[in-house]
């Protein structure tokens, strides 16, 4: 099985100021650039001064406006056949059209995240509108990764966060991977596992973490882009997907007003941590230490809906073996949201 990775990172301070060179060491001269949108408005000096030193030339240029399938079928009509690469430059919208679009051309796709709140800007996975209903569907690994740290300190806290949740959430998601293992002969790729769970562990062990530290940033981004790379080596969602993700998309259909996907997941972790016992402690210090907890009681999730998410969750998918699927294990994970001290802290 052929294993892609991306072959250019530039994970820095003012990195987006030489996306020029970048794209002109990899011999992309002629590109097609898809924005988020507002991107273009925030970041057109900057792009346009280091496009035009390096010679690079924009052929296409288009704004993400939707996720969805049919929309991002027609934009990938739209690009010139002599198109080099594609560059998408925003938040997760914007990137996931792009991986479906490269997916469709056959195109070398550079992913420039503007915000960080979860692994997609990295992952062989995209997050689509089809027919209506939202649906993660296979599309294309990103060839090269351009992550400007400065521009990160200038995002909203909540997608800073969401990136955090998303990231230790891992640890519960490798847990029900092994047990599905353990259950059902479900394959384990080890590599895989050992790449997320390394991930997460650089995380924790990193010690300032204040999201004022742009070093600090750079952490948490190397490590989702290493649980995205982990999905690719798996050809599964397995090595950062697990229960946690079961509650978050039920909590996406049941609550009267949703929160953003790495915010639930790192939340959702937490109860699963202690059902699964062996990651309870590093996902409590987790959300303790990184801050987490904190802004999740400013900011937190409706206890009922939440709840109703636990018990919705096994439905999710089908053939989906996780600790949810235990005998007991949803009144017991209902008995910890109702009586621990921190759960109390991120819900209301």
């Amino acid at each position: 099985m052929e294993i892609l990775v991306p072959s250019l990172l530039r994970i820095k301070p003012n990195a987006l100021f030489k996306i020029g060179k970048y794209l002109r060491v990899c011999g992309y001269h002629e590109v097609a650039v898809i924005y988020g949108e507002g991107v273009k408005e925030m970041l057109n000096k900057v792009l346009e001064i280091s496009f035009i030193s390096s010679e690079i030339k924009i052929i296409y240029e288009d704004t993400a406006k939707t996720n969805d399938l049919d929309d991002a079928f027609f934009s990938a009509k739209q690009i010139p056949s002599k198109t080099k690469a594609l560059v998408a430059i925003g938040g997760g919208k914007a990137i996931d059209y792009c991986k479906y679009i490269a997916l469709i051309k056959q195109l070398p796709l550079i992913s420039v995240p503007t915000i960080v709140s979860n692994d997609g800007f990295c992952s062989p996975l995209s997050s689509m509108l089809v027919n209506g209903a939202r649906r993660t569907v296979k599309t294309k690994i990103p060839d090269g990764v351009i992550v400007d740290t400065q521009i990160l300190l200038n995002a909203p806290e909540m997608f800073l966060y969401s990136g955090i949740g998303d990231l230790f959430c891992k640890l519960t998601a490798i847990f029900d991977w092994k047990l599905s293992y353990k259950k059902t002969g479900e394959y384990v790729n080890d590599f895989a596992a050992v790449v997320s769970r390394n991930a997460v562990e650089t995380f924790l062990q990193y010690r300032d973490k204040t999201i004022s530290n742009t070093e600090y940033l750079g952490i948490i981004v190397s490590s989702l882009l290493m649980s995205g790379i982990a999905m690719e080596i798996a050809n599964s969602s397995r090595p950062a997907s697990g229960s946690e993700h079961l509650i978050s998309h039920a909590y996406d259909k049941f609550a009267k007003n949703p929160s953003i996907h790495g915010l639930q997941t790192g939340v959702a972790s937490y109860p699963m941590s202690y059902l699964q016992k062996e990651t309870f402690e590093p996902v409590k210090r987790a959300i303790l230490e990184s801050g987490f907890a904190d802004y999740m009681e400013k900011n937190p999730l409706d206890k009922s809906d939440f709840i109703k998410s636990v018990q919705h969750a096994p439905e999710i998918k089908e053939n989906y073996y996780t600790i949810l699927s235990e005998k007991d294990s949803i009144d017991k994970a209902i008995n910890f949201i109702e009586t621990d001290e921190l759960m109390q802290r991120m819900l209301k």
